[in-house]
């Protein structure tokens, strides 16, 4: 039996905060952060890496997928792999994107070391100009939130929701530049429904 006091107007609320959430990144985001992160990217010579803990391990993976979608090379190092040879996957060629909030995660700032260490250029992403990581990146995109959608607004929530917005817009902004068409979508994205419009829209 469903819960009665879980009510419809509870649960739009939630969504709703989380859609403001996205317009008041949208609005208050350094525009000129964003236009660096997107320099980097796209210019990347070697492969995009991105790294996080928890919910933002979550983000970092779909990150990583979006980047590939649109043939930006780019995979997920795990943090807790990283400083026991898994670090050897970084080069001096490749961008490094640590996500961290408060910016002092232990197990990051470990992959920021070994990742300075192999020459790598890191932007981190981080809600606090202060903190370790954003004083050791080359570039710090700042995705400040007005609240998580939780009760207590500690939940990652919102939070992580505008990391992957925000990173969906710089993924399409690069697609963009780049002139990336359906027809090389078509040629990595053959697969699912996705795939079957992609071969009628091309075929047309």
């Amino acid at each position: 039996m469903v819960e009665k006091q879980i009510k419809s107007a509870d649960f739009k609320d939630i969504i709703t905060k989380e859609g403001n959430t996205l317009k008041y990144v949208a609005a208050n985001i350094d525009y000129n952060q964003v236009l660096q992160v997107f320099d980097l990217i796209k210019n990347c010579q070697g492969k995009v890496i991105i790294s996080g803990c928890g919910t933002s391990g979550m983000a970092a993976k779909k990150i990583a997928h979006t980047l590939n979608v649109i043939e930006q090379p780019a995979l997920y190092l795990s943090p807790a792999d990283t400083p026991h040879g898994g670090g050897g996957v970084v080069s001096q060629n490749d961008v490094v994107i640590l996500i961290s909030k408060g910016g002092q995660t232990e197990e990051i700032n470990k992959v920021l070391e070994i990742s300075k260490s192999r020459q790598a250029k890191i932007i981190g992403v981080t809600e606090k100009a202060d903190s370790f990581l954003a004083q050791n990146s080359e570039c710090i995109l700042q995705v400040i939130v007005d609240q998580e959608a939780d009760d207590f607004h500690m939940m990652a929530t919102s939070s992580t929701l505008a990391v992957i917005s925000v990173f969906d817009a710089i993924s399409v902004m690069i697609a963009r530049s780049k002139h990336y068409s359906q027809k090389e979508f078509l040629k990595i994205h053959p697969g699912g429904e996705v795939g079957q419009k992609l071969k009628y829209n091309v075929g047309k």
